[in-house]
């Protein structure tokens, strides 16, 4: 009987962790539709937001454009994709901005996101699930 219940209980886990990570996200990434690009991982997202690199994987430029610290779904991005909450971000950029390094993504609401992704080609930014992206791209995020 002993098998049975491991066996059981690894079933459940398995489904249980799958079902966590297959929820729906609270925003979605965004290029411009002339970007090949149809996915990307969340550690070149995140060193695209957090400037460490310039550059798409593909070799693009890439120009990320944020959210106001204050939106919900900044928050929500910032914890998944760069691993730290907005005030950490905005904690960040503080430092760099003060040692004269770099300076933030612009800050943009949405639409002011969707307008700068459609008007630039190497545009990247993400606005919350429910958004109409009509005349931008959305790409998937993937963990590798």
């Amino acid at each position: 009987m002993k098998p049975l219940h491991v066996c059981a209980a690894v079933i459940f886990l398995s489904l249980a962790s799958a079902t966590v990570g297959g929820q729906d996200k609270t925003y979605k990434i965004i290029v411009n539709p002339s970007n090949p690009m149809v996915s990307i991982t969340r550690e070149n997202v995140s060193r695209i937001f957090l400037k460490k690199t310039t550059k798409f994987p593909n070799g693009l430029n890439a120009s990320p454009v944020d959210l106001p610290a204050n939106s919900g779904t900044r928050e929500s991005f910032s914890k998944d994709v760069l691993g730290k909450t907005a005030a950490s971000v905005e904690g960040y950029w503080q430092q760099l901005i003060f040692s004269g390094r770099d300076v933030p993504p612009p800050q943009k609401k949405e639409g002011g996101v969707l307008d700068f992704v459609r008007s630039n080609d190497n545009g990247i930014g993400y606005v919350s699930a429910s958004t109409d992206t009509t005349g931008v791209k959305v790409v998937t995020v993937t963990q590798f």
